[in-house]
């Protein structure tokens, strides 16, 4: 019976394993090296100012085309401008940079995406690669905003905890870029963006990968071969009891 039960456990453990590898995550993040811009074309990570969003984790990172976050960071947390801090600009003019991930889908997924700019951005998602333009091409996700706080946009997108913008996202297969078109208002001072997200397929039907198939299969025979072997044992004549008297 020990035989039988450890047979249909590890059955039922590969079965679920094998649903498991036929569904997929996809991860979106900001980081050195990841995705490009159209200014130097290399994404660079910087120093964070005091008052921007820190991340959760150390999988995403705020980025820009440069130098263009805080030089250093003096006592209680002051940012020293970068020589590299751009120009001012208006949500009306050119972007200040414009930032590109692509990144592609094997099955219909879902999930949210969450971005924060000094000081704002409007984020667009195109189909296909795109590593050039500002996303008009594509679909509007969020509009920037204009309206600045005391370190940056007071609302989505701004750089400070809690404005940042979140947007649900719902997508077919296929190959998509993630744009963001980012604004600095107030010359002279930190520029960034940062983004983070996940998107986890929703197939209806997802077809599973031949290795899927293959633990599937084995897991259901040994859930088989452990049933058939407890009705085995429940046929078996039991041996006659003898009593001593």
């Amino acid at each position: 019976m020990k035989m039988a039960a450890g047979f249909r456990t590890i059955g039922l453990g590969l079965f679920v394993s094998a649903l498991v590898a036929s569904a997929g995550t996809i991860d979106i993040w900001s980081s050195a090296g990841t995705g490009s811009n159209n200014i130097t074309g290399t994404n660079t990570s910087v120093l964070a100012a005091a008052s921007w969003a820190i991340p959760v984790n150390a999988d995403y990172e705020w980025i820009s085309y440069g130098d263009t976050g805080c030089n250093s960071l003096g006592s209680g947390g002051s940012c020293a401008s970068s020589p590299a801090n751009p120009a001012a600009t208006t949500i009306n003019g050119t972007p200040t940079a414009i930032f590109y991930q692509t990144f592609t889908l094997s099955s219909a997924a879902a999930g949210s995406l969450d971005v924060w700019a000094d000081d704002t951005a409007g984020v667009w998602l195109d189909s296909g690669t795109v590593d050039s333009g500002n996303g008009s091409g594509g679909t509007a996700l969020v509009a920037p905003d204009g309206t600045l706080g005391t370190h940056c946009a007071s609302g989505a997108i701004g750089c400070t905890p809690g404005t940042d913008a979140v947007i649900p996202l719902s997508l077919a297969a296929g190959t998509y870029t993630l744009v963001i078109d980012a604004y600095q208002l107030v010359s002279g001072t930190p520029f960034g963006v940062m983004y983070d997200g996940e998107l986890t397929s929703v197939a209806s039907s997802p077809t599973p990968e031949p290795a899927s198939y293959m633990l599937m299969g084995l897991g259901l025979v040994l859930v088989s071969l452990g049933a058939f072997k407890r009705r085995r044992a429940a046929r078996a004549p039991r041996p006659l009891e003898t009593t001593i008297r």
